[in-house]
């Protein structure tokens, strides 16, 4: 059978949000094999999805030329793709399926691209002239794209994002660290404390303290942004374990599969932990949670009260108690095996 590419974005957010249509295509095509593109950052998450064979790679903010284009094109055209969805509207990507002669070209024509992309979803120009509150989300952008515009029938949902750590992988994970698998572990995802869509510095410690106190470790995850708010937590509490310079990024998912809960802030780590099934509380604020946040049904999301005068600037809003009581019953409600 022929496969099918899937034209994803970039962003690690983005990208994890793509496989629910990953899902809806593998669907609606049974065997037919699942290709996807995005950014080199994004592309090792790949591999954790179930129905992806395989990762292209195309660089976030890269503007080559024609003959760069070409080149993947070129690539692409030896893999003999039945169809192309574009679930992100630039040009820029709809111009390499166009080059490499996929014959389907599904996807929204925000930029004009009409002939390049071939085949629009129904209903598609409502969505192209749609903004504000009757904006959908990118979630259900990206759905409609691989359902063609068709609503889901009856009491259909849409599927969520998921990705999957093996048990294996994890165990092995811990035998390199030696982390201890009968100590519970509380996962922090701070992005940079000057970023408005983290949450206050001495809140993320204090919750870090209550909960070391009671024998938890204490993991801060994250990447190079995190590094600096690492160092601060660590200077409060030195038995914190900072995890933010892991190289690679499936090592990270790891962490997140290992920990018995995750606290975090908007942001892509937090749609990773999500759509791995972790135990999750995310705090977040001037980004609502319902336009930006995972759409998996597992997670506790803790916003300001829009009563709040300071709510529109960032998350101070949310007390310390109020993500104590969330953690506790989120713990609470992890599964016995899990």
């Amino acid at each position: 059978m022929r496969p099918i590419l899937v034209y994803c974005l970039p962003a690690i957010g983005d990208f994890i949000r793509c496989h629910s249509a990953v899902q809806i295509i593998a669907e609606a095509f049974p065997g037919h094999p699942i290709d996807v593109v995005t950014s080199p950052l994004a592309a090792p998450l790949a591999r954790l999805m179930p129905h992806v064979r395989k990762a292209w790679t195309v660089e976030k903010h890269w503007n080559p030329g024609l003959k760069e284009r070409a080149r993947l094109a070129g690539e692409l055209r030896r893999g003999n793709y039945q169809a192309a969805y574009l679930l992100t509207s630039s040009t820029k990507a709809a111009l390499i399926p166009w080059l490499a002669g996929i014959p389907e070209r599904i996807g929204y024509p925000r930029e004009f691209q009409f002939g390049i992309v071939n085949r629009l979803p129904a209903g598609w120009l409502k969505s192209f002239v749609a903004f504000g509150p009757r904006k959908t989300r990118l979630f259900e952008q990206v759905c409609a794209i691989a359902m063609s515009g068709k609503q889901p029938g009856g009491d259909t949902r849409l599927p969520q994002p998921r990705m999957v750590v093996s048990p294996e992988d994890i165990s092995a994970w811990r035998v390199r660290h030696g982390i201890d698998a009968a100590r519970p572990a509380l996962a922090l995802y701070t992005s940079e404390f000057s970023n408005f869509r983290s949450w206050p510095a001495e809140r993320f410690i204090s919750v870090a303290k209550d909960h070391a106190r009671r024998g938890w470790s204490i993991w801060i995850v994250g990447g190079p942004r995190e590094r600096e708010a690492a160092a601060q937590i660590r200077a409060a509490l030195p038995e914190a374990v900072d995890f933010t310079s892991t190289p690679d990024i499936t090592d990270a998912m790891c962490q997140i599969g290992a920990a018995t809960v995750f606290l975090g802030v908007d942001g892509g780590i937090c749609h990773a932990a999500s759509a791995l099934g972790a135990p999750c509380v995310l705090i977040f604020g001037s980004n609502r949670s319902y336009e930006t946040g995972p759409v998996n049904d597992h997670v506790r999301f803790l916003e300001p009260p829009i009563s709040t005068p300071s709510w529109i600037y960032h998350t101070r809003g949310v007390g310390e108690e109020r993500v104590l009581a969330a953690l506790a019953d989120a713990v609470a409600s992890r599964p016995r095996d899990a």
